[in-house]
Formats: C-alpha cells, structure tokens, sequence
C-alpha cells in the first residue's frame, strides 16, 4: 500500500535547528518592537466613578398626566442623554474652575484648548448587563491618578447639582403651571354654576340634560364605527339618523331647556378636570419639598495603583507570544519556500537514496562574429551579448553539437552512473528504467530523451516510450508529426508491437528533416514509442496483462529501455507502472520543488514496488546559487568561466 509522509515532531526539531538563526531574529524583531513601543509610552490612569439614574423618579414634565409605564420607558431613553450631559462642556468647565486648572488671566483660546484636552480624556458609558441597566460609568484618563480620580469625582458632583438644580426648577414650573390652570378653572366653575342656578331660577328643570347625554354617547358611537366602517354602511348610516333626530328634538326645546343641558354638560367636565389638577398640585408640591434628585452615587473614583495604558505584563505576554508565532511561521516559511538543497549529500542523507547525475542549467553566449555588424551606436550602448537558453530551447537533434559542454558531458556521467548501478559486467541488458518526477515541469522528459540519445551514442540498442499520456511531449521533441499509433494503441489492441515503433526513418519524414538525422548515425540504435491516441481511463490500459505482455515484448528486444511517464505525485499512473520495471530514476528540479514532495515521492514509489525501489535522483537546473560542489568542478576545472552557466532557472 502506498505510504503518506507526515512531519513528526523530531522533524520540526530538525527544522527548528536548522533554522534558528532565523527563528531567533524574527522572535527579537517582534519582541523587541513591542518592548521599545511600550516603555516609549507615557503611563496613563483611570479612574471610574459608577451611579445609577434611579428611573422609577417622576419627571416633572410627566406630573400632569403619566403613568408608571411611560414614565418607566421614558426615563430609559433618556439615559443616554445623561451619559452626554455628564461629559458635557458646561460640566467640564466648572469642574476645571472648580479643581484650579483654570488660571487666572487665561485667555479663551487657551481655556478651549485646555477643555478640548480634558474632553480627550474623560468618556461615560451605560453598563451593559443580561437586564435591562440604569447605572453609568464615568472614567477619565491622565498621567497623574490622583489629579484623575479628582477630575472624575468634581465631575460627579457638579454634574449631581446640575441635575437637581435643574429638576427642581423644572417642578416649581409645573406647579406654578397647575396653580395659574386651577385658577382659571375654578372661575369658570363659578361663572357656570351662577349661571346655572339662573337658569333654574327662570323655571329651567334640565330636561336638555339626557338629551345632550345621549347626543355625546351617541356621537362617540360614531366616531368608533366611521373607524371600521364607510359613511355609507347602514349602522353608520342609521345612527347619524338617530344624532340628527336628537339635535332636532334638542332645538325644539326652550332656550333655558337648550342652555341647562349644554352648561350641566360643561360643569361636570370642569370639576373633574379641577379635582385632578388639585391632586397633581398636591404632588407637585410633595416633589418641590422633597428637592427631587434621581442621581445616586455608587462608587466614588480612588486614584488606581497600575497604569490604564500601557498594560506592561499583558504587552510583554502578546509580545512574547507573537514572536513565537512569528518566529516558528518565519522558519517554517523558509524551510517550505528553500526548495533547492545545497549539496548532493544534502540529498543523499535527507532521503537516504543515491544521486545519479546532475544536470546543470545551460545558456550559450551568442557572441557577435562580426564586430562591425553592431556599428559605432552599438559600440556607444555597450550591447551585451544575448542569450540563448539550451535547456529549453535546443532542439534534440543538435545536442551532439554542444559535444564540449558541461551539458552533454553531465548526461554521459548520468549514463555512466546508470551502467554501473543496471549493468553486469559492464553492460546493460535488457533493463526497463523508468523516467518520472514529483511534480510537472522538471525536466523528466529532457533527461529522458537525452539519456536515450547518450545510450544510444555510446552504442546500446535503446527503446524510448513515452507513457506521459496526459502532457505528451516526445514526439515533439523529436519531431514527429504525431502522437497517434503509439503505446495506448498497442493496449487497445489497435496495434501490434512492432508497428508502432518510430525509427530514424520516421525521424527524417518528420519536421526536422533528413539532412540533419542523416549525419547521425547512432540514431539507428534508438527507437521510439509515442504515447499514443487518446483513452478516457488510461489506469485500466496500464492495468492490464497487455501492459505485462509488452513489456515482455520489448525488453528480449532491446538492451535498454527507457519509460518517459507522468510525475509520481500529481497522477496514479506511474503508481500501475512502477512495479513492472527494473529501476525509477526520480528528476528533481533544485530551486523549484519541495524538498518534502522530493521525500514523500521516494515514499510513494517504495510503497508500490518496496523498499530501495527508488534508484536515485537525478538533480536537475542546478544554477549556481544552489552551490554544488560538483556543479563548480564542472565548470572551473574542465570548462573554464567561458562556459559557465549564467542564468539560474
């Protein structure tokens, strides 16, 4: 079964050691700022005064006509407007007066200035609780405590006489209002009872009086129904009838008839309009007496002990904290982000496996043959000489162009390694080796075809099939028009084994051309298998018993034969092939893959074939910033600075 590499803890210890130095760093920068930032800040203390608007106290306005509901509500919604007025200018400036902070002879630009400080500092809040609260906390804030605690304290205070000096006006306000109302009510009590006593006099005996009774009754039926219903509804309809009829029947009466029932009607209303007001005076008077102040104190502000602001301990924790965080992230960072290994031993202990060759990052110098071509104004702009990347761009076909350079010469080491670890006695025989990587992109396919090409040179008879069905790129390489008639045709049994083998004579009919295959005749003992038309489900054709059987086929066929196939770790398929075939070769890209995906490859291929499945590695675009001692013995001692790879990859 396959086998998943997790990191362990002696893993994270290894990471830790390695990169201390950077952990140690980061964990100072961000201590270090936080300790600075925070003994470079002036202390600052608060002091809090708590009190509670007690609610349940009548409002003066509410006197007249409330009840213990809204008056409940209202004072609720006012809370907020106290938390205002508590740090209000007004409140502000007489305790600055008050406490001395306001000198003589202090002009108004500076007394503003000096009030907008203390604003600055001073904040009022409503305590928030599961219920429904009606305490507030006054806090201010300043470098000295006791001159805050001070501060907070005077600004209770003025705020408490404030408030009551201004209840209290308020209720003189309503009781001189409800004595001016008595008044006028009472005389016009009088006016209507002596006019009524006349009236009666005159022989009136109030028969008016249930008719104006009826009438408003009856007139307050309607407004009720003309809320439900439309003019035209018949109740509404019939009880408009009835009110005409009255008013008709109320006419009809004699004048003094007329007049006793209006005037009975008004003298009832008044006196209860007059006994209530005369309840209302009395409790307004209660309250004038009382000096009404619904503003308690709870607790009093003492100077604090510890600075507000900064928090040292709490500062000094989160510091050490994040530097932590950010020093154990920073080293895992650059342990995830330093793909590139420095040495071939680096490799060799971290997987334990074998470095077969290593293939460096080439670029050619195209100098100019003819210096006069670029002229006097090229001469004037310097023009550097461009650049010509090989590894990318060479065609396959002018490798052995570049005989003296350190490129070929590491694929004929790379050969070399690979004779001595398949070969017996010195020789290959029938040996299938298997070209993949970790991840896309890292140069399986070039070692592949060049390490076919350099066996192929050194005379063996070489077999090249490329099973990279997803990103087939062989056939490109070597110019042959098609992927099609190739290796998933031999599978769906399209075609035999031997006509789908592509030969130097294929090579010359392709796009490449017979004048520059013609001149290279190892190309006779190289063969070539495409990948081969398009199948939905490639993992049953590698599956199956044809796959054995050409294997088979091919390997009494050819000495060596060399499989281009898919990265180990992005699909399944190398998994199906690994097992059938006599080594992997694992092309690792330096400076571009993890060297953890380069470990948990070697893990997935020894979970398919078993422990030592793994061959070695081939170290691919190394440039010299990866540092490779071997990369630098190419190039100094052999090659010299002329040939010296100059851009990294």
């Amino acid at each position: 079964m396959p086998q998943f590499y997790e990191l362990n803890l002696r893993d994270y210890w290894n990471i830790f050691l390695k990169r201390k130095l950077i952990f140690v760093m980061s964990f100072l920068v961000i201590f270090l700022s936080i300790f600075f930032y925070t003994s470079l800040q002036i202390p600052s203390y608060q002091a809090d005064v708590l009190l509670k608007i007690d609610i349940y106290m009548g409002i003066p306005t509410d006197l007249v006509f409330s009840t213990m509901t809204s008056r409940y509500w209202k004072s609720l919604d006012e809370l907020s407007d106290y938390t205002q007025q508590i740090v209000s200018r007004p409140v502000l400036q007489q305790a600055a007066i008050e406490l001395g902070m306001v000198m003589p002879g202090m002009s108004k630009r500076e007394n503003s200035r000096l009030i907008s400080k203390i604003n600055s500092r001073v904040s009022a809040a409503r305590v928030t609780t599961q219920k429904e609260s009606n305490l507030i906390k006054l806090s201010v804030r300043g470098p000295d405590p006791q001159e805050a605690a001070d501060l907070a304290n005077k600004m209770f205070e003025i705020f408490k006489r404030e408030n009551t000096k201004q209840k209290n006006q308020r209720i003189r306000n309503v009781r001189i209002f409800i004595d001016d109302t008595l008044e006028i009510v009472s005389e016009k009590l009088k006016e209507q009872e002596e006019r009524l006593r006349e009236l009666t006099t005159q022989g009136a005996i109030g028969s008016g009086v249930n008719i104006v009774d009826q009438i408003y009754a009856m007139e307050k039926e309607y407004t009720t129904l003309t809320s439900k219903y439309t003019e035209s509804h018949p109740t509404v309809v019939r009880l408009r009838q009835q009110i005409d009829n009255l008013k008709l029947k109320l006419k009809a009466l004699p004048k003094e008839e007329f007049e006793y029932g209006i005037l009975k009607r008004d003298i009832s209303i008044n006196e209860k309009l007059y006994i209530s007001l005369k309840q209302k005076l009395q409790e307004t008077q209660i309250k004038e007496a009382e000096k009404i102040d619904n503003v308690i104190l709870i607790n009093p502000a003492i100077a604090p002990l510890k600075p507000y602001y900064p928090n040292k301990k709490k500062n000094y924790t989160v510091g050490i904290m994040l530097g932590l965080l950010f020093g154990v992230t920073t080293a895992l960072v650059t342990e995830h982000l330093d793909t590139s290994i420095g040495r071939v031993d680096d490799i060799e202990s971290f997987i334990k496996v074998g470095v077969l060759g290593i293939i460096p990052y080439c670029v050619e110098r195209k100098r100019d043959r003819d210096k006069k071509e670029r002229g006097l104004l090229g001469a004037l702009i310097g023009k550097k000489s461009e650049k010509k990347d090989l590894y990318a761009n060479t065609s396959i076909f002018e490798f052995d162009h570049h005989h003296s350079s350190i490129f070929l010469e590491a694929f004929r080491i790379l050969a070399v390694n690979v004779q001595v670890l398949f070969g017996e006695r010195g020789r290959i025989k029938n040996k299938v080796i298997l070209i993949t990587s970790c991840n896309p992109e890292e140069g399986k396919t070039v070692v592949a075809s060049n390490l076919s090409i350099t066996f192929a040179q050194m005379g063996y008879k070489v077999l090249l099939i490329d099973t990279d069905t997803r990103r087939s790129s062989i056939h490109k390489m070597f110019g042959l028009k098609k992927k099609e008639m190739g290796f998933t045709d031999i599978l769906m049994g399209k075609s035999d084994f031997d006509s789908v083998i592509k030969t130097a004579t294929d090579l010359m009919l392709g796009s490449v051309g017979a004048d520059k295959v013609i001149d290279k005749p190892w190309l006779n003992n190289l063969n070539i298998i495409t990948a081969g038309s398009v199948f939905p489900n490639t993992i049953n054709l590698f599956n199956s018993d044809k796959m054995e059987e050409s294997i088979r086929y091919y390997r009494d066929k050819y000495e060596i034969i060399i499989i281009d196939t898919s990265p180990v770790l992005a699909v399944s398929e190398p998994s199906i092939i690994i097992p059938k075939v006599d080594g992997v070769a694992l092309v690792y890209k330096a400076g571009a893959t993890s060297r953890l995906a380069l470990r948990r490859a070697k893990i997935q291929i020894e979970g398919v074939k078993g422990k030592g499945a793994l061959s070695g590695v081939v170290l691919n675009n190394v440039t010299p910033e990866i540092g490779l001692d071997t990369y630098y013995y190419y190039s100094r001692k052999y090659y010299g600075e002329r040939e010296m790879p100059t851009k990294g990859a």
